[in-house]
């Protein structure tokens, strides 16, 4: 999700700051709520929302049982994104880095098994020695299908405690009973440097634009730069977004001093907000400029927000390669009103790059299909996107033959919504 700094909003009802929030869980079941943060959702919406203009004007908040039922109501169709969640939730994890949960985040291979796509160091699952290309087999004694035969596997992991089946790399099958804890984000969950042809080819897997993550790429980028690489493959497979100075500060350090002072992002509000509110977020002046002629991205559906505006913002001044699938396709943003515990977070705005380019609801299209290779680890050479991207390096071409056709999106799949699509992770 794309952040913006903060403003003081004053209405009839309350005295609203800007923060951030949570939508996944079930924080706002009908008759949790006070009628007057639905009154407060619903002005927030006439007055900021991106498309107040196509509100219905003979709107009645008593007829809504809860905020989020009229926000989903009410949601323009474009729009995927707003959302309303507890307050707390979503401030530790953009300020601090934090979530509760178990620190891995999961995906279903093409044989529909469920593996682990990635875990966190400090949380159970890394303690525990998880790692992408693990198998969870069971979840408190049931089997992935007998799960999702019933319900889902969101569900399933709810409370605090659960046990888990997994089967390891080497075949191993480990059975642990797990309890959820307050996991302290590693938003870097990659990079080396490979040498292609006699090129040095920095490769990053960066999963959040965080507070936190800027101290995190800083020894990245200089490592880059001290070995002056004259490649980057960008990892954003799993990242759904952050925040707007983060992105800012890893696409200057991609670029270099050319793009400093030129426009990284422009906000455009809606009508009503347009003449004031309107601004250019410019490119600053980077701490290790790399000043690459190119980027190679790899990408998935799940590739949103503040990545797609690298891609974006990235496109005036140099080449961009899109390598796995297109990207999730958020060309807009918001920011939260704190109020009674909770952030409301409505599409408020959207944005541009240098060029005026936008709009891309559907996405960044990729040179490259290729699937996503959860049977290998990140930095393995066979793994089948960063295949790819070193492939392209060495020949210039794509294995594809850059055929754009879309991977298919067959068998099961984890559904990540709201702010749980933001936090990327279980």
């Amino acid at each position: 999700m794309i952040k913006l700094k903060s403003y003081w909003i004053f209405s009839l009802l309350a005295v609203l700051a800007l923060g951030s929030c949570q939508e996944d869980e079930d924080a706002l079941a009908p008759g949790k709520e006070e009628t007057s943060l639905i009154d407060s959702t619903y002005h927030i919406l006439q007055e900021w929302y991106l498309w107040n203009d196509e509100l219905p004007t003979d709107v009645n908040t008593a007829d809504y049982a809860s905020a989020d039922a009229l926000l989903n109501a009410l949601r323009n169709p474009l729009d995927r994104w707003s959302y309303i969640e507890e307050e707390k939730t979503y401030s530790d994890f953009f300020d601090k880095g934090e979530y509760e949960g178990y620190g891995f985040r999961m995906e279903f291979d093409d044989d529909e098994n469920l593996r682990v796509a990635f875990s966190y160091r400090n949380s159970p699952f890394g303690e525990l020695g998880v790692d992408r290309s693990w198998i969870i087999n069971k979840i408190n004694g049931k089997t992935i299908p007998t799960i999702l035969a019933s319900g889902s596997i969101t569900k399933e992991i709810a409370e605090p405690t659960n046990t888990f089946e997994l089967i390891d790399d080497q075949g191993n099958i480990i059975t642990k009973t797990l309890t959820k804890g307050t996991i302290g984000i590693n938003t870097v969950l990659h990079h080396q440097i490979f040498e292609v042809n006699g090129k040095k080819v920095g490769y990053l897997v960066f999963n959040s634009f965080l507070d936190t993550s800027i101290d995190e790429l800083r020894p990245v980028f200089e490592e880059f730069k001290q070995a002056n690489i004259q490649e980057l493959i960008l990892d954003l497979r799993y990242n759904g977004g952050g925040r707007v100075k983060v992105a800012e500060y890893l696409a200057a350090n991609i670029v270099g001093s050319r793009a400093t002072g030129r426009s990284f992002i422009e906000y455009m509000y809606n009508d009503d907000k347009a003449a004031t509110k309107n601004e250019i977020w410019p490119f600053r002046t980077p701490d290790y400029p790399l000043s690459l002629e190119r980027l190679i991205t790899i990408t998935s559906g799940n590739t949103a927000s503040a990545s797609e505006l690298v891609i974006n913002g990235l496109h005036p001044f140099m080449d961009i390669v899109v390598i796995g699938d297109k990207t999730h396709g958020k060309p807009v943003g918001m920011f939260p009103f704190k109020y009674q515990g909770y952030a409301i977070n409505p599409i408020s705005f959207k944005i541009a790059n240098d060029l005026g380019e936008g709009e891309y609801y559907q996405g960044f299209p990729a040179d490259s299909y290729i699937p996503d290779d959860l049977g290998h680890k990140f930095g393995d050479p066979e793994e089948a996107r960063l295949k790819e991207a070193l492939y392209f390096v060495e020949t210039g071409l794509f294995s594809t033959g850059g055929a754009r056709m879309e991977l298919p999106k067959a068998g099961p799949q984890v559904e990540w919504k709201g702010f749980r699509r933001e936090i990327g992770a279980y």
